[in-house]
């Protein structure tokens, strides 16, 4: 009786530290215990420098001494290093894409924020005094880049064009785009045709409620137009076929299957 008790006991000791070490992970559960908790990440994998007063939203933000100056990058109470590096920019491959130009900075609005953690250069845990600002923050000594395969980008011109305007797109490529006030798609079933998904109202495609327009920033293009990177609105993706024991979380604004998210924007 009692080695059953014992069993019973740790079973959902078990099974209640799981669902405590997935929630975070999930979509939609906020930043806490995701991906872009590093306080979180450096508790479970060991790899990062944990914020001192063990802290989530210190990483990025400040209420206090942020950063005055960040080269124009829209950082609100920036408290992290800002990457600096140059990577080697996209560039087009159809002529019909050629009318389309990129901002000085590809990088420009959020994608250079983004690329504070993904560059593979700059350190994950550097946030507070070690992002060169005020003393009252922390006292990380931030040393660790993100360098897991898949999850650090050094050459932007085998990624995703970024730091181009939308609209241009739209201009140059009519009848292929979707127009910036549609939404991106919820759910697109398997084997439905993708024609006319401008117009995200056919019934074998559900939209979502995010409009593209609310990603792009100042009209263009950044990281940010896919991602949600505080965990709160992104899309919810089935289990892994190979795995069905792990959901991926991308921090997506649609879901991976059926390629809803590259159907939200992209007529195939």
């Amino acid at each position: 009786m009692v080695k059953k008790l014992i069993s019973i006991l740790v079973v959902g000791a078990l099974a209640s530290l799981a669902s405590i070490a997935m929630a975070g992970t999930s979509p939609q559960t906020g930043v806490n215990g995701s991906f872009h908790d590093i306080t979180y990440l450096g508790a479970t994998i060991g790899s990062y420098k944990q914020d001192d007063y063990q802290r989530v939203c210190i990483f990025c933000h400040t209420p206090h001494n942020a950063q005055a100056n960040t080269g124009g990058v829209p950082a609100p109470l920036w408290n992290h290093t800002i990457s600096t590096v140059n990577l080697t920019p996209y560039t087009w491959a159809a002529p019909a894409n050629l009318p389309i130009s990129f901002n000085a900075d590809p990088l420009v609005g959020p994608s250079r924020l983004c690329m504070s953690c993904h560059d593979g250069v700059t350190a994950v845990d550097s946030h507070g005094p070690d992002a060169g600002v005020g003393t009252a923050q922390g006292n990380n000594n931030g040393t660790t880049p993100l360098t897991s395969p898949g999850r650090y980008i050094d050459n932007l011109s085998v990624t995703h064009p970024v730091g181009f305007l939308y609209q241009d797109a739209l201009n140059a490529r009519p009848g292929e785009l979707s127009d910036p006030s549609k939404t991106f798609l919820a759910s697109v079933p398997s084997g439905a045709n993708a024609a006319s998904n401008d117009t995200h109202s056919r019934s074998t495609f559900t939209p979502g409620t995010k409009k593209i327009s609310d990603t792009l920033y100042g009209g263009y293009l950044t990281c940010a137009s896919c991602h949600d990177v505080h965990n709160t609105n992104n899309a919810k993706n089935q289990a892994s076929l190979s795995n069905p024991g792990f959901t991926p979380n991308y921090f997506v604004w649609a879901p991976e299957q059926n390629s809803a998210l590259c159907l939200s924007c992209h007529v195939k």
